[in-house]
């Protein structure tokens, strides 16, 4: 259980790092001092942490002021189901290594185990090209689902 987070959990963090990096260039840095500017900002959040041992929401909040920049920011991330991405892949990530070694991997939200398989939701995501999301049934003649 402990390789989706801190197994796998570095590759999530530099992802976060490259987008960061990325973002930090788009808007005009060099990406010599993006990285440097993201290597401190991740450095410096996971040592105050470690050292206040508070809470991660409670460190959040201190550091978002009503209205401000980073409220705006965390919206966004909200709004792009930020929490629900991340924690969907540590479930992933421990579903491959229960498969990997063997055993069964239905587990977590939305899965089942054993018993009846009508009693699972299936949910069937479709992209658009607006980047809305719908939740209708899946068909095979759909042909906005090919265009991707």
């Amino acid at each position: 259980m402990s390789t989706s987070i801190s197994g796998s959990g570095p590759a999530y963090v530099f992802m976060l790092m490259e987008a960061m990096i990325d973002a930090g260039v788009h808007m005009g840095f060099s990406r010599e001092v993006a990285t440097r500017l993201c290597h401190q900002t991740l450095m410096g959040s996971t040592l105050y942490a470690m050292e206040t041992g508070e809470h991660p929401a409670i460190l959040r909040n201190m550091v978002t002021s009503p209205a401000g920049t980073t409220a705006s920011a965390i919206y966004e991330l909200e709004n792009g189901k930020f929490r629900v991405v991340i924690k969907d892949a540590i479930w992933a990530c421990y579903r491959r290594s229960l498969e990997m070694g063997g055993k069964e991997s239905a587990v977590g939200p939305g899965r089942f185990q054993g018993g009846d398989s009508h009693t699972t939701q299936q949910i069937i995501h479709h992209h658009y090209p607006s980047g809305e999301m719908s939740d209708r049934e899946d068909s095979s003649d759909d042909e906005s689902d090919k265009k991707e």
